[in-house]
């Protein structure tokens, strides 16, 4: 059973990823489990060493206060399996150590929430969370004001870059928000881009012929490409259709999801060029900065 983790530091910004969680626990009969860390702020180290009572007490407070956030969220998940935990320490380490706990877990978190003393900075966490946790991350991105549409996972723009990193990454990303037949349409992008060619010296001139031959080259492959990975994915009943773009690929995914009115952007956390490279780091972090659409990020399993 799926069970849809979701941290919050008290602000309206990491709320914002609530509507996403509780769709999403519907649309697959998910429970969820509501997490919230007390940070002790750098100055509280001084202050606790004149009396450690004062520090227990303090601590307990805090935890208790976070605890009734988290019980008062609880409430408007109706007719959803909820459970809540409130902890005090590191935000990353212990929203880290509570996935790790989690069976079958699925993130829902906003990318950014209040910062300052006492709260969780939710960019960083949500930046280590999508390195580390090793499942699904779904990422919303926090906008002011809020935005009054309901979540939708009906339509989902899924970027591939022809690696068998992204050809995982799509199974896991289908199995999250699509099990059991639910109604979903998927449209493949493969991106190419303009090869980056040096400028020759004077003498040498630059064949602009080649370059253009080798586009066409990579268009034809990518096309063969997304024909045999739809053929795949309609084999599963699957509604899907595809399309090669060519450009900067975040550019062009930023373009793709406006123009098939997507719900989501589904992305793999690596791109070409190996483990060692995170996707995360440059297209999926710009594609989040600049579309109101969520992001489901997984990471493939190695």
């Amino acid at each position: 059973m799926t069970t849809i983790v979701v941290p919050l530091d008290g602000s309206d910004q990491a709320e914002q990823a609530i509507p996403w969680a509780t769709a999403l626990c519907r649309r697959i009969d998910a429970g969820l489990l509501l997490v919230s860390v007390v940070e002790i702020p750098v100055e509280f180290g001084a202050w606790s060493a004149a009396s450690a009572m004062a520090v227990g007490n303090e601590l307990d407070d805090w935890a208790a206060e976070r605890e009734t956030y988290l019980q008062e969220v609880a409430k408007r998940a109706s007719g959803i399996r909820v459970e809540t935990v409130s902890r005090v320490g590191s935000p990353t380490s212990e929203v880290l150590s509570t996935i790790a706990k989690t069976d079958d877990p699925l993130v829902v978190m906003t990318s950014h929430g209040r910062t300052g003393a006492g709260r969780m900075v939710m960019g960083s966490v949500a930046n280590r969370v999508v390195r580390d946790a090793g499942c699904p991350v779904l990422v919303v991105r926090s906008q002011s004001p809020a935005p009054a549409t309901a979540p939708s996972f009906d339509r989902a723009l899924v970027p591939l870059d022809g690696s068998e990193f992204s050809e995982h990454a799509l199974g896991r990303g289908l199995e999250a928000i699509a099990p059991s037949g639910q109604p979903l349409a998927l449209h493949l992008l493969r991106v190419v881009e303009t090869p980056v060619v040096r400028v020759p010296g004077p003498d040498v001139p630059l064949d602009y012929g080649l370059v253009g031959e080798y586009t066409d080259a990579m268009k034809d492959e990518a096309t063969t490409y997304l024909a045999t990975m739809m053929e795949k994915l309609r084999g599963k009943g699957l509604e899907v259709t595809s399309e090669v773009r060519h450009g900067r690929i975040a550019d062009e995914i930023l373009n793709a999801a406006a123009e098939q009115r997507s719900d989501l952007i589904v992305m793999s956390t690596h791109g070409r060029g190996g483990i060692s490279r995170l996707f995360f780091g440059s297209v999926a972090e710009k594609v989040l900065h600049e579309s109101p659409l969520p992001l489901l990020l997984v990471r493939p399993r190695e």
